[in-house]
């Protein structure tokens, strides 16, 4: 029995020890350069007031680099329908031509979880060397559109919502600083 109990750990060391270099010998990484810059790309911040999450938000600035390895990883993997090739397409386009950011955004509260409503609990914002720019449009994205495919390479929160906010590519800093302000506190992303 005692031999049983030093072999166990030992073998267990071992697996793990192995499984570490399973890359060195050949096997394949799951992990590719979209995922990679996907995941540099996004930022996630939450609010708090008296001990209650107020929002998580989860933004990923779409420069357009990041917007045609998107397009491409989908494509290689067959999960655009012909149908859809033009959404798609279009998306790309928009991250070239504009400023694109992909907001997920949860509230505890329903009516400040809607950034795309004239009246919105949340002022959104470039900052760009102290000037405000605001943004040309804030487009809501159904939960069922093909866009949001991405969002299964990242763990994602069921109960927020999804936005497109697009700016004017007028801000030539190297720096991005997208901001949320509300009168309860402000999400600062910088890029």
């Amino acid at each position: 029995m005692r031999k049983i109990k030093f072999f166990f750990p030992v073998l267990m060391l071992i697996f793990i020890a192995s499984c570490t270099q399973m890359q060195q010998v050949g096997f394949r990484s799951y992990e590719t350069e979209f995922s990679k810059n996907l995941d540099k790309q996004t930022q996630e911040k939450k609010l708090y007031r008296d001990f209650e999450t107020i929002a998580i938000a989860k933004v990923t600035y779409f420069n357009s680099a990041l917007a045609n390895q998107y397009y491409n990883y989908l494509k290689q993997h067959n999960a655009i329908s012909s149908s859809n090739e033009k959404l798609y397409e279009s998306f790309v386009n928009e991250c070239s031509k504009n400023t694109v950011f992909w907001v997920n955004l949860y509230s505890s509260d329903y009516e400040s979880s809607n950034i795309s409503s004239k009246n919105s609990f949340w002022n959104i914002y470039l900052d760009c060397n102290g000037e405000k720019i605001q943004p040309l449009k804030i487009e809501k994205v159904s939960k069922d559109s093909p866009l949001n495919v991405w969002l299964y390479l990242k763990p994602k929160n069921y109960w927020s919502n999804n936005y497109i906010v697009e700016f004017n590519k007028s801000c030539l800093n190297n720096s991005i600083d997208f901001n949320m302000a509300s009168i309860v506190g402000s999400l600062d992303f910088k890029f």
